[in-house]
């Protein structure tokens, strides 16, 4: 009797022990389980519920589901923050661990939309920012220098006052750098061309038809050493802006042959003369 006592309360311990761990983990996981993140789509499942894809600070890629068919006050608002490079503070619900998380709560941090309402000009490079990044960006795990180039370089569309007609370009150079496909500009010498598979500047033959010649390679190699505080420098008609995205576009191609068409560019295209 005595023994059977004593397994009974060590037993009672432990089983009260390990409740409380598991309520101390719960508890430090909704703490901490709280990210910036940026808007890159929004896709519909049903009538009653949609799929939002973002950036987050903490986690990458990530899907959340969010109601459509609610009528309360707090889902629409939910809603109508789901625009392209809007930038929010959540609160996620579920485990990280999860496919699919929940959002327990959402707070602007930064909406484009505000500032770019009288500029649809800057409102389709949003829209482009959004969709080369949902097209290029895979991972599911933080990644602190792709997320301050990203936040930093949209907040200097919305606070660039004139000249910003060769953002999306510049945008594309350093997201290609920040994917590890960089181009080295510092062996560029007159009469090279580029090799768009290997990503290099040569003077040797080139023996497929992923190339550049000497004179786009020139104008490929300008625009790989403009940034944005130069990007007003860089004179090009509207044909050689649309020219240099669409080889910005295939070199990433060559290098994620997932990537598929983006629908903005055509956008683009049509905006900026």
């Amino acid at each position: 009797m005595f023994l059977k006592r004593n397994a009974l309360y060590l037993h009672a311990n432990l089983t009260i022990e390990t409740n409380k761990l598991c309520c101390r983990v719960f508890i430090m996981a909704n703490e901490t389980d709280k990210t910036q993140a940026i808007v890159l789509s929004t896709v519909p499942i049903n009538d009653h519920s949609q799929f939002v894809h973002l950036y987050t600070e903490q986690y990458g890629r990530m899907t959340c589901r969010i109601p459509l068919a609610s009528k309360g006050k707090r889902a629409n608002r939910l809603r109508t923050m789901m625009t392209p490079m809007t930038v929010l503070d959540l609160v996620l619900k579920g485990n990280p661990s999860d496919e699919i998380r929940s959002i327990g709560e959402a707070q602007i941090v930064q909406s484009p939309y505000m500032l770019t309402f009288s500029h649809p000009d800057k409102s389709a490079q949003c829209l482009y920012m959004a969709e080369l990044i949902a097209h290029t960006v895979r991972e599911e795990e933080a990644n602190p220098r792709l997320w301050d180039y990203i936040l930093a370089s949209l907040t200097i569309l919305e606070q660039c006052e004139a000249g910003w007609a060769n953002f999306h370009l510049i945008f594309t150079c350093g997201l290609i750098a920040q994917l590890g496909f960089s181009v080295d500009t510092s062996n560029y010498e007159q009469g090279c061309r580029f090799d768009l598979v290997e990503g290099i500047f040569t003077t040797n033959p080139i023996l497929h038809p992923y190339y550049l010649n000497e004179e786009s390679a020139r104008w490929f190699c300008k625009l790989f050493d403009t940034h944005y505080d130069t990007m007003q420098q860089l004179d090009v008609n509207r044909a050689g802006r649309d020219y240099l995205l669409d080889t910005l576009l295939i070199f990433l191609g060559q290098h994620i042959p997932e990537m598929g068409r983006l629908k903005s560019v055509d956008v683009l295209k049509s905006l900026f003369e």
